[in-house]
Order: C-alpha cells, then structure tokens, then sequence
C-alpha cells in the first residue's frame, strides 16, 4: 500500500476511534436521582434484591411473582438510541435473574409514594383469586390484564405501567400462572404494537439475562427484577443499562475515508 495512504487510512481511523471515545461519556451510577440514561452511556444498579423465588417458584403464592422479593428501579432514557437491559447474579450459579421491563409515563417504582395500599387490593387480582394479598401480581402480564390491574396507569401522564415490552428469563418456565398465562423461558417480546421499539431481541445464560430494544423511544421506563428459581441458593442482582446510538461524527468519518481512499486510488492510478 501506498505510503501517503496508509497515512490517510491511520490519521481518519484514528478520528472515528476519538469520536466513538467522545460519544461514550464515563459511566454514571444509578444510585439515588442519578437514573437518567445519556446516548452512549451506561448505568448500573448493583445488589438487587437477590431472592431466589421473587420472579417464579414461589409456592407460596402459585408460582406467582411477588414484589416483596423483587426490586422495582426505573430510568429515564433521554434521547431514542438501541438500549440493553441486562441483570446479572454476582454468583452465577446461586441465582437465575429474571426481569420485566416497563414503560411508564412517569418515574414510577411500586411501594414508593407513588403507589397506595389501594392500588394493590383490587379484588381478584391476586394468586388463587383470593383478594385483599398485597404484592403479588402477574410477573409477565400486559398492563391492564389480568393479575396486573393493579398497575396499570389509571390517568395520562400519571403513575402505573403504560406498557409491557417484554420480559428475560433464565430461570424455571411455567405453562400457566394463577392468571393462566406462560411464563417463558430465555427472552420474550411481548410490546403490543411496537410503538415505543422497533424490536426486542434478548438472551439468557447461567446467571444473565438481558433484552435489547432495538430504537427504544425517549422516556421513563421501570425493571422488575429477581430470582426465577427456588432451589438455588440466592445472589444479589447486578442491573445495568446501556444506550447504543450511531453517532453522526462517526458516519461523517466514514464518508470522508471513502472519499480520501477514492481520491488516493485515482492518484495512484494516474
């Protein structure tokens, strides 16, 4: 190779490399109000709740979910960008993670100020169809369904889940719930339109389970998340969440290496 191009080639690779470095800030900690997710950045919430039935396995209540042994924490994605979610045990055999992820209006977290006692007695909701049980719900249901009335957003604008976009599951799978619906394994897209994404992918693997919406809309978003089998032992849940967008700079890079390594061809073949 020419050596005027091998320079070309080094000097423009090396400024797509800086701009890639510059559109992937540090990564901020999601701890307290810092929940707010930037293009290129990820966040991290470390020690979830660790139970090793909150999600599925609890014979307690059917094998039902239960929000008592699970962690409710939201984000704010701020601008659209392909996002991943993903829950990782910090002993890898010790738990299954398992998580549902949630469209809000608002920043909304279950057992917070946002939501009342009330909210979670509404008559049948419960395992078995007895009422009156707090906190125990449908881990996998569409909001407004059966076994998650109780969080469905009542008001526009207001607190409670607007949509269900899909759910990870590395652990146990059932044929039906107390409310009659699967519970799946590995990774589950169940958005209804797509309105907010243009498509979930996902895996699962010993001790990880992970989603990733492909253009996931601006806006507020809330995980549920634990463990999804009850014979293990139990771990605390790391959560991160990571946007992925494809910044302009790098595509004005890409262009101005096809043009210099066109224009440097034509050079050496004159």
């Amino acid at each position: 190779m020419n050596v005027s191009v091998q320079t070309v080639l080094k000097t423009t690779v090396s400024a797509v490399a800086l701009s890639f470095a510059m559109a992937n800030p540090a990564s901020a900690a999601w701890v307290g109000s810092d929940n707010v997710l930037g293009l290129g950045e990820t966040i991290t919430n470390t020690a979830a709740n660790g139970s090793k039935n909150g999600w599925v396995d609890n014979r307690a209540l059917n094998n039902d979910a239960w929000g008592m042994f699970g962690s409710w924490i939201s984000f704010q994605l701020t601008s659209t960008a392909t996002t991943t979610v993903k829950a990782t045990a910090q002993t890898a055999t010790a738990s299954a993670p398992a998580f549902t992820l949630y469209r809000t209006d608002v920043s909304w977290i279950p057992f917070g100020t946002d939501a009342t006692v009330a909210d979670w007695l509404v008559p049948g909701q419960t395992s078995g169809g007895t009422s009156g049980t707090i906190h125990d719900m449908s881990q996998v249901a569409q909001a407004g369904q059966n076994g998650f009335i109780w969080a469905t957003n009542k008001t526009a604008g207001g607190p409670g889940v607007v949509e269900t976009l899909g759910y990870a599951n590395s652990g146990h799978s059932y044929a039906a719930n107390s409310w009659g619906q699967a519970v799946n394994g590995g990774a589950n897209d169940v958005s209804i339109d797509n309105l907010y994404e243009s498509g979930i992918t996902g895996s699962v693997d010993v001790g990880s389970a992970s989603l990733t919406l492909n253009n996931l809309k601006a806006g507020w978003y809330t995980v549920f998340v634990s463990g999804a089998n009850g014979t293990l032992t139990g771990s605390p849940i790391d959560v991160s969440v990571s946007s992925v967008p494809v910044p302009g700079a790098v595509w004005l890079f890409g262009s101005a290496l096809v043009g210099l390594v066109g224009a440097s061809r034509r050079k050496l073949v004159a």
